[in-house]
Parts: structure tokens; C-alpha cells; sequence
């Protein structure tokens, strides 16, 4: 019941390539997108400009006592003010919309290509890394538009201005003001190496609590049943507590450099004014021109110290968008040819040749083989039952029927048409398939029916009767518009069986694929599918897996798997009459009847 967590491997990928990327999407909105930069000049403008002002009040207006330059003077620094603000305002307004639209984007093609990944993806990876992903990570990515961190482009631009208007003034007291600078472009390179490690130790565990929970919340009635709620809460305390360490290394990080940007800025000023009164004393530099350092050092330092705020988010969304951009470019094995034909129907038959396949290599790095050399055929309104002990491969072949996963040798086809070379989704369309666990989504009995309206109502009530399920539906409080509770728990397992056999059938698919089918259900039950089937699965391909004999004594053909290779086929009577596996298993199913 323990939770296996696949390490992640750091990417190698620089932080400029994300942006280069983040910026693909930006720019898929245009008109937000320039709008933001075309604000950004005039909100900087709108900073550098009041103490330039304050300046030429104080050294040039009221020294030469000109109060009709003093009162333009004064009306422009209010403009400039109320233009900061406004700027701001609009800027902050139009990145936070580019940005939510951005992500909108970026979610929507990540769930797209989780879409089109193989089942051997699912396999390898829990849900719960793959829903942080999808959750988690592009949620930190709207959080940099919404507080504006990507607004650091607009930071420099005001750094710029402000230096350039320092250096305008005067050349020397600017490079006394930047004594410091030196110290805080080695800080902040310094502290980017820590961020990003502890940043991206927070997504990694944050991707292992929700996997555990994913995996211990839908098992919860195992955990209580061997009473292991005392184990799994520990080891959900040991990953909270790995998560909190990380988190305080992460928030270390953030507060030590904010609160050296502070003492920084206010070692600047201090320097500046000790520096400044001593030439203001000998007449070297003019009041306003003192007041105007000041108040330029101070804007100076907001933008950096915003900038260790910003940077923090960025640490954290770089974070993301390695992982974000790991899964995009995590490759389509399920590869569909451009221009591939799509398949109208079957025609005659689907054959399996020579196919091999396995799901995973073993310890010594071999392949460790679930089916070996197996060539089988279906014919059109056969029906096929296949038996054998777990682990022969019985699923195996279902799942590569309508190419959950690809074979690694030969080939399945149909009509002599090699599936890898078709429209995936033609070919998917030709099966309906109906599992051992029942899954059903939240929403109405008859949007789980038809599939969010791919059926139509009438279509899924012909279904629903045929196979007897139209009785309980009614029953329920309202009809087929009663809603389904998670996973279906206000249906026992025999009435969400015959709910996937409605929900199966009113595709009127080519072919039924039943996996275990009837194995949940009571005998009942049973008998209201087999006599529902008779009528079903005339005319119609038929391909089930199943242990109850009474399921598959019936069937035009059996095929008898051993070790991922095909033993013996055959009628029922025809195996029965020969010594084997398959008169092996019928015994026992009579002496266990």
C-alpha cells in the first residue's frame, strides 16, 4: 500500500527559454499584449519625472523667485503624480487580463496533450503529479501576471530612467548614491541558486502530498479495513513536514534578501546624505538637487525591492513552468501519421499477428514479455471469448485492440490495415468497451448515458431497456436525471455493470469488448445481461473476457491463453473433448458451482 514516488530529474533547460515560451502564449493576445508595453514607457515616465521637478522648484523657480514657472512647475508634478497612479493602474489591469488569458491557453493545451499521451504514461506517472501539473503549477503562473511580477521588464526600464536623470544632474553624487550596487548584483545572483533549488524541492513535494492523497483517499475503505490509518497518517505527517522544511528554506530565501534590499537602500541614502550636505555646504550642489538624489535613490530601491518580491514569484513560476513544459514536451507515443485514413467500419476482420508486447523491461533490463508471437483473428459478428489464468493476457489484447498502447512487434490490423497507420480516434469509435470497475462521471444518469450528449435520450433509453436497466432508473428520485454520486456509490456494483452496458450499447457500436463484465454482478443480475445479451450481440462482434463459464459456453469461439501465448481455440464442446487448460478451468468452475 506504499506510495512509490519517482524521483524527477531537474531540467537543464534556461530560464530565458521559459520565457521565450511564456511569451508564445502572450503574444497569441496581441492587443493586451501591446497595450501593456505601451503603458509601461508612461508609468515609468510618470516616476522619473516628479523629482526632476522637485529640482527645478527648488534650485531654478523659487531662487529666482518665478512663480508663473513655479505654478507649471507645480501643475506638472500633480499630472505626473496622478499619471503614476493611473498608469499603474492600467498597466497592473491589462497584464492581469493577459496574463489569465494566457494561462487559459496553457492549461488548455496541456489537458490536450494529456489527452493524446498512451496509457503506458498513466502507467509510469501518478495522477497526482500530473494534476499538480495541470493545477498547482499553472496556477503559479497566473499568480506572476496577477501580483505583476513579469512587470520586471517595466522595473528596468524606470531603473534607466532614474539613473539616467541622476547622471544629468550630476555625475558624481550618482556614483557615490551606487557605492552599493556592486553588493546587490552579487546578492541577488547568489540567492537565484538558492531559490531555485528550494522552489523547486516545494513543487516536487507538493506533487507527492497530492499522489498520496489521490491514491489514499480512493483506497480509504482499504486503509480502514487492515486498519492501517495510523501507518498512511504518518506517512501523509512525514511528507507534510519534508513540505514545511522545504517551504521555510524557500520563505529564508525570500526574507533574507528583502530585507537586505532594505538595509541596502537605507545604507544609500545615509551615505547620500552625509556625502551631499558636505557639497551642499560648499555650494556644489543645490538644494533641490539633494532633495531630488533622495527622493530618486528611494524610487530607486522600490523597484529593487519590489524586484526580491518579484523575484521570488519568478523562482517559483520558472519552478512550474519546468515541470509545466516537461509534461508538454513529454513525446506522443500514440503517434497518428498526417493525413492518416480514418476507418469507416469493419468490414471482415481484425487480426492480431505475430504481436508482442510487453509493459515494462524487468531488473536485468530485458523485456519482460506479456504477450509472445500471438496471432489471432475476430471476425465480423463473431463472438470471441477469451479465457486463462491472471496474467496471460486476456486484457493485454483488449487494450491493444483499439491502441491504448502500441505493440512492440507485429501488428494489429484491421481489414489488413495496420491500426498504427489509421485515425486513432476512427478506430477507437469502432469499439464500445464495458470493464470490470465501473467508472462513472459526476452528472445525470443520462449525461453518464450518452456521454454528455453524444447519444440521444432516445437512443439511451432503448439501450437502458434492453438491458433491464430502466427499471431501477426509474426508481430513483428523478428518473434518468438523478445525479450520480462520486464514482457512482449510490448504485450498487450489479446496477452500475448494467449502467455500462447501457451506456455501451447506446453507441451501437461494430464491436462489444466486455472485460470482466459480469463479474460483479449477482446472479440475478446475470441472468437479466445474458438474456439481455442474446438480443444484443446478434449481428454485432463480440469480444469478451470473462471466468464465469455460463458467459462464454456460448461463444462462436474460445481462445485459451497461457503465459501470453495462445494454447488451444475452439467451440465449447470442442475444448471439453481434448485434455488442456481449457477443460482444466471448466472442471473447476462445475466442482466450485
Amino acid at each position: 500500500m506504499s506510495t512509490s514516488h519517482q524521483q524527477e530529474t531537474p531540467s537543464t533547460a534556461s530560464d530565458w527559454s521559459y520565457v521565450r515560451r511564456l511569451l508564445g502564449y502572450m503574444m497569441a493576445h496581441k492587443r493586451w499584449f501591446f497595450l501593456s508595453l505601451f503603458l509601461y514607457p508612461l508609468s515609468a515616465l510618470s516616476i522619473v519625472v516628479p523629482p526632476y521637478l522637485v529640482q527645478q522648484i527648488l534650485d531654478v523657480a523659487i531662487p529666482a523667485r518665478d512663480m508663473d514657472l513655479f505654478y507649471v512647475l507645480a501643475i506638472v508634478y500633480l499630472a505626473a503624480v496622478a499619471g503614476e497612479y493611473i498608469t499603474g493602474f492600467m498597466s497592473q489591469l491589462s497584464m492581469s487580463i493577459l496574463g489569465q488569458r494566457s494561462v487559459l491557453s496553457l492549461r488548455t493545451e496541456l489537458y490536450a496533450h494529456v489527452q493524446k499521451m498512451s496509457a503506458s504514461f498513466f502507467d509510469r506517472n501518478p495522477i497526482g503529479r500530473t494534476l499538480t501539473r495541470l493545477t498547482n503549477d499553472t496556477e503559479s503562473l497566473a499568480e506572476v501576471f496577477a501580483t505583476g511580477a513579469v512587470t520586471i521588464l517595466a522595473d528596468v526600464v524606470v531603473l534607466i530612467g532614474i539613473v539616467s536623470a541622476m547622471l544629468l544632474m550630476d555625475v558624481k553624487l550618482t556614483l557615490f548614491a551606487f557605492i552599493t550596487l556592486p553588493v546587490l548584483v552579487a546578492l541577488v545572483v547568489f540567492m537565484q541558486r538558492k531559490a531555485r533549488v528550494a522552489f523547486r524541492s516545494v513543487r516536487a513535494l507538493l506533487a507527492r502530498i497530492n499522489a498520496f492523497l489521490a491514491e489514499h483517499l480512493s483506497g480509504m475503505s482499504v486503509v480502514q479495513a487492515f486498519v492501517q490509518q495510523e501507518r498512511t497518517s504518518d506517512e501523509f505527517e512525514d511528507l507534510n513536514r519534508q513540505y514545511r522544511d522545504a517551504n521555510r528554506d524557500a520563505i529564508l530565501v525570500d526574507s533574507a534578501l528583502f530585507s537586505i534590499v532594505e538595509a541596502l537602500g537605507t545604507f544609500t541614502v545615509a551615505i547620500l546624505i552625509w556625502l551631499g550636505a558636505v557639497d551642499l555646504s560648499t555650494g556644489a550642489v543645490g538644494a533641490g538637487t539633494l532633495v531630488a538624489f533622495i527622493q530618486y535613490i528611494r524610487r530607486f530601491f522600490i523597484p529593487i525591492r519590489d524586484l526580491s518580491a518579484k523575484f521570488t514569484m519568478l523562482q517559483q513560476a520558472f519552478a512550474a513552468c519546468e515541470r509545466i513544459f516537461g509534461l508538454l514536451d513529454e513525446p506522443v507515443e500514440l503517434k497518428e501519421k498526417p493525413g492518416a485514413p480514418a476507418v469507416s467500419g469493419l468490414k471482415d476482420t481484425i487480426s492480431l499477428k505475430d504481436v508482442s508486447f510487453y509493459y515494462k523491461e524487468n531488473e536485468n533490463g530485458e523485456p519482460d514479455w506479456v504477450l509472445r508471437n500471438v496471432n489471432l483473428s475476430f471476425k465480423r459478428g463473431e463472438h470471441v471469448a477469451l479465457v486463462g489464468p491472471t496474467g496471460s493476457g486476456k486484457t493485454t489484447i483488449l487494450k491493444l485492440l483499439n491502441r491504448l498502447y502500441d505493440v512492440q512487434r507485429g501488428a494489429v490490423e484491421i481489414d489488413g490495415q495496420d491500426i498504427k497507420a489509421l485515425e486513432l480516434s476512427s478506430v477507437r469509435k469502432i469499439y464500445a468497451v464495458v470493464l470490470q470497475d465501473v467508472f462513472l462521471f459526476a452528472g445525470t444518469i443520462m449525461e453518464n448515458l450518452s456521454l454528455g450528449g453524444l447519444v440521444s435520450e432516445a437512443a439511451v433509453k432503448r439501450a437502458a431497456k434492453a438491458v433491464q436497466a430502466d427499471g431501477f432508473i426509474m426508481r430513483q428520485p428523478n428518473g434518468y436525471e438523478t445525479e450520480v454520486q462520486e464514482l457512482g456509490s449510490n448504485f450498487s456494483a450489479g446496477e452500475r455493470q448494467l449502467l455500462a452496458f447501457a451506456r455501451a450499447l447506446a453507441l451501437d457500436p461494430e464491436v462489444l469488448v466486455l472485460d470482466e463484465a459480469t463479474s460483479n454482478v449477482d446472479s440475478v443480475t446475470e441472468e437479466k445481461l445474458q438474456l439481455a445479451l442474446e438480443t444484443l450481440l446478434k449481428d454485432r462482434t463480440a469480444i469478451v473476457v470473462a471466468h464465469r463459464l455460463s458467459t462464454i459456453r456460448e461463444s462462436d469461439r474460445i481462445i485459451v491463453l497461457k503465459h501470453g501465448e495462445v494454447e488451444d481455440q475452439g467451440t465449447h464442446d470442442e475444448l471439453m473433448a481434448r485434455p488442456g487448460l481449457y477443460q482444466k478451468l471448466a472442471k473447476l468452475h462445475f466442482e466450485a458451482a
